[in-house]
C-alpha cells in the first residue's frame, strides 16, 4: 500500500477530516438524550432499581468490553478498516432501533438488549476510528487530535440533544403517545446508518502522517527489536501492568457514580427535569469549545506532571459538586470536573497509542476491554451503595480513590517512557 504524507495543523487533524468529521458528528447524534433518558424511564417507567439501573448501563459496557478486546486484533490484521467502521454504524443504528420499541413498550430486557447492542458495535467503531486518528495525525500534536475528536463528538451530542429534547417537550404537549415524543430515537439510527456509508465510501487510508525523529528511528529501527522492547523490557512490563490497573481501576471510580447523576440531581438539587436538562447542556459546549484546546495544553505538559495536576483537581472538584447548593451551582462545576476529566483521559490515550506503532490496534483494544471492565463494576457498586447507604457516598469513594491511586500513575508512566516507540520531546 502506498503511502501519502500528512502533517497535523490547527485546522485540520487529518488529511480526511470532513469525512470523519461528518460520521463522528451523525453517530454522536443519540448519545446525550440516551444518556439522561435511559436510568429516568427505567426508574419511573419500569420500576427499576438504583442496582437494576446499574446492569442496563454494565450490559453497554460488556457489550463495548466485548468488541474493544477483540477488534482490537482484527483491526492490525484487516486490509480495509473502514469496513470494521462501517458495521460499527449500522449495528449502533440497529440498536436504537431495539431501545426505541423497550421505550415504547416499558420492557426493561429489551432495553438491556438494544444498550448492550449499541456498546457492542460502539467498540468495533472506535477502536479503528482511533486508529486512524493516531495515523493520521504527529506525535506532537497527538493530544489536540483527539481532543479535536471529543469536539466534535460534543457538537453531535449537542446537535443530537437539542433536537431530541425539543421534540419530546413540543410533542409531549398535544400527546403521551411514546411512539411520537421518543420519535428523535429512530432518526438517531437513520443518521447512523448514513454514517457509516458516508465513512466508507470517502475516508481514505492511504492518506497516514509519517514523520520520525532520531530517537524514534533507533527505537523502530525494525521489527525484530521493537517487538523485544515492547515484550520483553522487564521496565515496560512493569509499566504496562500498572497501566492496566490504572485503567482498570481509574473506570471504576469514574463510572461508580456516572449512570446515576441526573436521578442525584433531581432528587437531592433541583425537582424540575425541564431545567436540569438545560443545565446539563453547558457540559456539552464546554467539551465543543475547549476539547481542542486542552489537547494543546496536555500535548506540552510532561505526562508526570499532567496526571498529577488533573487528579487531584477532579478530586477536589468532586467535593465541590456533591455540596452544589442549586443547579446552576452544580452546572458551573459540572463544567470543570468534566474538563478535568477530559485533559486527564487526553494524557492518557497521548501515552498509550506511542507505546507501539506496529502493535497499535491490540494495544487500544486491550486498553478497552481492561477500562470496560472496571465500567462493568463500577456502576453495580454505585447502584448497590446507593440502596444501601446514601446517594452521596459513591461521589465519597470517588475523591479518595483517585487521590489514592496518583502514586500509581507516576510509576507507570515512570516506567514505561524510556521504552515508547514514539518518545516524548524535552520541554
Amino acid at each position: 500500500m502506498k503511502f501519502r504524507l500528512f502533517k497535523i495543523d490547527e485546522n485540520r487533524f487529518t488529511s480526511d477530516y470532513n469525512q470523519m468529521l461528518t460520521i463522528i458528528i451523525l453517530n454522536s447524534l443519540g448519545f446525550f438524550f440516551l444518556g439522561f433518558w435511559i436510568s429516568i424511564i427505567a426508574q419511573e417507567n419500569m420500576g427499576a432499581s438504583y442496582f437494576q439501573i446499574g446492569l442496563i448501563f454494565v450490559a453497554n459496557v460488556i457489550g463495548r468490553m466485548i468488541s474493544g478486546f477483540y477488534i482490537g486484533f482484527i483491526a492490525d490484521r484487516i486490509e480495509s478498516r473502514t469496513s470494521l467502521v462501517l458495521i460499527g454504524s449500522f449495528g449502533r443504528a440497529i440498536s436504537y432501533f431495539i431501545i426505541y420499541a423497550s421505550f415504547i413498550t416499558n420492557h426493561i430486557l429489551l432495553l438491556g438488549i438494544g444498550y448492550f447492542i449499541l456498546g457492542h458495535m460502539a467498540g468495533i467503531f472506535w477502536v479503528p476510528f482511533n486508529m486512524f486518528v493516531a495515523e493520521k495525525s504527529s506525535k506532537d500534536h497527538r493530544s489536540q487530535a483527539y481532543g479535536k475528536r471529543d469536539s466534535i463528538n460534543a457538537v453531535g451530542q449537542i446537535i443530537g440533544g437539542v433536537f431530541g429534547f425539543t421534540l419530546l417537550m413540543v410533542t409531549s404537549a398535544f400527546t403521551n403517545n411514546p411512539i411520537v415524543i421518543y420519535g428523535a430515537i429512530p432518526i438517531y439510527g437513520i443518521a447512523n446508518f448514513i454514517a457509516g456509508i458516508i465513512f466508507y465510501r470517502k475516508v481514505d487510508e492511504s492518506i497516514k502522517f509519517y514523520k520520525l525523529d532520531n530517537e524514534d528511528i533507533n527505537n523502530i529501527s525494525n521489527d525484530k527489536s521493537q517487538k523485544k522492547k515492547v515484550f520483553t523490557s522487564p521496565s515496560m512490563i512493569i509499566g504496562a501492568m500498572f497501566l492496566i490497573a490504572l485503567l482498570f481501576l481509574g473506570s471504576i471510580n469514574g463510572n461508580i457514580a456516572r449512570p446515576y447523576l441526573n436521578l442525584y440531581i433531581l432528587k437531592n438539587i433541583e425537582s424540575n427535569i425541564n431545567l436540569v436538562v438545560w443545565a446539563y447542556l453547558p457540559t456539552g459546549l464546554l467539551a465543543t469549545l475547549l476539547a481542542p484546546k486542552l489537547g494543546v495544553l496536555v500535548d506540552k505538559l510532561h505526562p508526570l506532571v499532567g496526571i498529577t495536576v488533573t487528579s487531584l483537581l477532579g478530586a477536589l472538584m468532586t467535593w465541590f459538586l456533591i455540596n452544589a447548593a442549586n443547579i446552576w451551582t452544580f452546572s458551573f462545576l459540572l463544567l470543570f470536573d468534566m474538563a478535568i476529566g477530559m485533559s486527564a483521559g487526553l494524557i492518557f490515550q497521548n501515552l498509550y497509542s506511542r507505546i507501539s506503532t506496529e502493535h497499535r490496534g491490540k494495544i487500544f483494544g486491550v486498553g478497552d476491554f481492561f477500562a470496560f471492565l472496571g465500567a462493568v463494576i463500577g456502576p453495580l457498586l454505585g447502584g448497590i451503595v446507593m440502596d444501601l447507604i446514601s446517594p452521596q457516598f459513591p461521589f465519597i469513594i470517588s475523591i479518595f480513590v483517585e487521590l489514592s491511586l496518583i502514586p500509581l500513575y507516576l510509576a507507570a508512566v515512570y516506567l514505561l517512557i524510556p521504552h515508547i516507540a514514539e518518545s516524548y520531546e524535552r520541554k
